[in-house]
């Protein structure tokens, strides 16, 4: 079945995720993507190995529909077959360090110079032109540095979140901004370079929290898995399991106090917003903890 990248060939220098997974996508809407790594394989294809040669899970991931070529393009044979296939492509992914990408002659202008209208799609954790320009970093770093880990977890324990979201975001709206540059060149035919930064993806999701920290002062604290801005929302012990329930908006609030026997709740003024309902959220989330406790996890999910 053919895709609507059919005819783009997209070079994958990238490593580990973001990059990795932005080619990934473009793979997966039918562009011709070629992997490129080191002549004994990139430190990811063994990750959390699965096969019995030791390939990775995270490799088998955001591996598929793609060729793979050896190579090292800091040796002049290497640097030819780069060369050569440069020539040959519409997108060049790479995460790599600035510097790194300089000596190996994959920043744009050496880029271009192969190939005029070449679209080149770089990933780094800080981005360009500021103090942390040339440093490294990975998805937990982001997630500390954008406020996700105050949010998570008990009061007081910073938590990482287990998956590698920001990573998995940026190379989604790395591969988004990847399909604008296409279509901006079949309209003018310039290639570009794209930036994409773990940083700026995780400041972008947590944005709702920062800007009411900015504009209100609320100085949040996590919660756990305890919702706080509306109820009730949080995980529930049933008699046999564990349910996660979050209801928003009156509507949804007017039905669940129907729900678990409590109508009236639906017209106390202390609930009558989710704002409201999350400043309130210990008692209704009592409420609820109650109702679940002497169900089955079935009864708990039929019954919703």
């Amino acid at each position: 079945m053919s895709g609507v990248l059919d005819g783009i060939r997209v070079l994958d220098f990238g490593r580990f995720i973001a990059g990795p997974f932005a080619a990934t996508i473009l793979g997966d809407l039918g562009a011709d993507v070629i992997r490129i790594e080191r002549i004994d394989g990139g430190e990811d294809r063994w990750t959390t190995p699965v096969t019995p040669d030791g390939q990775g899970a995270l490799f088998l991931q955001v591996g598929r529909n793609k060729k793979s070529v050896t190579l090292n393009p800091m040796k002049p044979e290497g640097r030819e077959i780069m060369n050569a296939l440069v020539a040959t492509a519409d997108v060049v992914v790479a995460n790599l360090p600035p510097e790194t990408r300089r000596q190996m002659g994959l920043d744009y202008e050496s880029l271009k110079s192969l190939k005029e209208d070449i679209i080149v799609s770089t990933v780094t954790c800080f981005g360009s032109g500021g103090p942390f320009s040339d440093r490294v970093g990975f998805d937990g770093l982001a997630q500390a540095m954008s406020g996700a880990m105050h949010m998570t977890g008990p009061e007081g324990q910073p938590t990482r979140n287990s998956t590698p979201y920001v990573d998995f975001c940026t190379g989604s709206l790395l591969a988004m901004a990847t399909l604008a540059a296409l279509r901006h060149r079949d309209l003018t035919g310039e290639g570009q370079e794209l930036e994409g930064a773990l940083l700026k993806t995780a400041m972008t999701i947590a944005n709702a929290t920062l800007i009411e920290q900015d504009q209100l002062q609320i100085n949040r604290e996590a919660s756990h898995n305890q919702g706080q801005t509306a109820a009730p929302s949080d995980t529930f012990v049933t008699s046999d399991g564990l349910v996660l329930v979050s209801v928003i908006g009156n509507y949804q609030f007017a039905r669940w106090a129907k729900l678990v026997g409590r109508p009236e709740l639906a017209d106390d003024p202390r609930f009558q917003n989710d704002e409201g309902r999350g400043n309130h959220r210990n008692e209704i989330c009592g409420v609820m903890s109650d109702w679940c406790a002497a169900k089955t996890t079935d009864e708990v999910l039929s019954a919703l």
